[in-house]
């Protein structure tokens, strides 16, 4: 009898905001649902410990994204990767997607400090 295989579990509660939800359903409409699948997968890769963003600090171009993490994504192979996630955590065991996007001149880093401005 081989040994009994038990399925990964979730280091993490994932949860998005909405404007997050929103950012995918427009990255699927401009650049295709296999982007948006990107994120996506992404998402889930956060979700199980499978990837961990890079800490965002005060940023002389944005301002303080403290609090803030970042994940780069793309389609598999492409490089330099095109799409930003950023995500926050809310919590000992919940992760907050605030913003996915396309890499432009910070625009996901503007667009994630203007969301918590807004919400927080």
């Amino acid at each position: 009898m081989s040994p009994r295989r038990t399925e990964p579990q979730p280091h993490y509660r994932l949860s998005w905001t909405e404007p997050a939800r929103d950012d995918v359903v427009q990255l699927a409409t401009e650049q295709g649902a296999d982007v948006a699948g990107a994120a996506l997968t992404t998402a889930t890769d956060i979700e199980f410990g499978r990837r961990r963003g890079k800490a965002l600090g005060d940023r002389k171009v944005t301002g303080d994204l403290g609090g803030l993490f970042r994940v780069k994504f793309d389609l598999p192979g492409h490089r330099p990767e095109r799409f930003r996630l950023v995500y926050r955590h809310a919590g000992a065991e919940l992760v907050e997607i605030v913003v996915v996007g396309k890499r432009d001149e910070h625009a996901v880093y503007r667009d994630a400090l203007a969301r918590l401005t807004r919400n927080d």
